[in-house]
């Protein structure tokens, strides 16, 4: 399917700086609606979904934080 949509030229600057613009609008856009579908989530909560997006935090340090903490 193919959308026609109006960006701000300074948007579709950043937009097109994309090696992939179509992958990178449709990954945007999936998370948007991911995030919108998420209404069940308490704000506070909701705020601190992605934080930690660009860190090398993983599961393995998570894991290995409660083994120290509850073990």
């Amino acid at each position: 399917m193919q959308l026609a949509i109006e960006l701000p030229d300074e948007l579709g600057r950043k937009v097109l700086q994309h090696s992939n613009v179509q992958q990178f609008v449709q990954t945007a856009i999936e998370r948007l609606l991911l995030e919108e579908a998420r209404t069940d989530v308490p704000p506070l909560t909701k705020s601190l979904i992605g934080l930690l997006g660009k860190t090398p935090v993983d599961e393995s340090d998570y894991k290995k934080h409660l083994e120290e903490k509850y073990l």
